[in-house]
């Protein structure tokens, strides 16, 4: 990376701090390292170990895929607003145009607010990035945001709501129609994620030249999202995408303790059973969903926005060193 853009990208999480800071959010700064994980099938991770001194003992640990197991023990005991800027490590990706396996995310919970409160707050940051820096026309870059449920964007990228197939076999017609191949181990989530990511993810770009919050997620597929009031259906999340990147992720949080301890032993028996590199879940972490405040939490990718608010089309540009890794 040229001296221009590493100052171009301190620069930006300057602005990204100063703007949390100014608006009451407290900086956190968890571990890297955790001896367990929140289960989330979808992604791996990377497994080390802790070599006891003068000893054979050894203890596994993990390098975080995101901070939020940590923060969320914060905002437990705290109850307040927080953000974090910090590396997070993903395993079995691809490296290329917006994937490394070491990468900056930044989070931030918003205590008494919901996904809808965080559309607000994330416009807001982006406002305050864009003037703070006097950037302007920046490709696929101004406010307001476009916002578009899933159920939406299907009819739009692949001419049929999402609504309309709750059954495995409708999905999997439709993923025949598109040449897609299926199974019948494919379960419906299987299936929606296949002809999302074949899709209709490719084609956002073409329904607008705008940042897009494409919202209310299914309810089929598993998170730590809160179920939609007004849509029975759905889950209280929306993802933010530029340029056709996928840029952030938010969710209303669960705080129910029960189902929070439900998609813990769901997705941890999923992960023990099928992960690539499995790891350690915490039986215990849904008890401190006792009492745990009403928030949203954002997660941002920021090596993702540096690369689009500097109209690049890869991160790899906008990394101060890239790791070097076989294909």
């Amino acid at each position: 990376m040229d001296l221009e853009l590493l100052q171009f990208r301190a620069k930006i999480i300057q602005s990204i701090r100063s703007f949390f800071i100014r608006n009451g959010y407290l900086e956190t700064d968890t571990p890297a390292l955790s001896p367990d994980l929140i289960p989330e099938t979808c992604l791996e991770v990377f497994k080390t170990q802790y070599l006891v001194p003068w000893s054979e003992k050894r203890q596994d640990l993990y390098l975080v895929p995101s901070p939020e197991i940590y923060m969320k023990k914060l905002i437990a005991r705290h109850k307040v607003s927080v953000f974090q800027i910090s590396k997070c490590y993903r395993n079995v990706e691809s490296v290329g145009r917006t994937h490394n396996p070491e990468f900056t995310m930044l989070e931030y919970y918003t205590m008494n607010a919901d996904y809808r409160d965080s559309l607000t707050i994330t416009e807001n940051l982006f406002s305050s990035i864009l003037s703070e820096l006097k950037l302007e026309q920046v490709e696929g870059v101004s406010l307001p945001f476009e916002r578009i449920t899933m159920d939406e964007a299907f009819l739009k990228t692949a001419g049929f709501r999402l609504s309309d197939c709750p059954e495995p076999e409708q999905l999997a017609e439709k993923a025949a129609g598109f040449g897609l191949e299926t199974d019948d181990s494919y379960g419906w989530d299987d299936l929606y994620e296949m002809i999302f990511v074949h899709k209709v993810e490719p084609n956002l770009a073409q329904i607008t030249k705008k940042p897009l919050f494409l919202m209310d997620y299914p309810k089929k597929v598993p998170c730590l999202a809160q179920d939609s009031a007004g849509s029975p259906d759905c889950k209280e999340r929306w993802e933010l995408y530029i340029n056709g990147i996928e840029l952030a992720n938010c969710y209303s949080e669960e705080t129910d303790p029960q189902k929070v301890k439900e998609y813990f032993e769901r997705e941890g028996g999923l992960k023990c059973k099928d992960a690539v590199v499995p790891h350690r879940v915490d039986g215990n972490y849904w008890k401190m969903f006792n009492g745990f405040p009403r928030c949203s939490g954002v997660a941002m990718g920021v090596d993702r926005l540096v690369m689009c608010l500097a109209g690049k089309k890869s991160i790899d540009s906008v990394l101060p060193f890239k790791i070097d890794v076989m294909d």
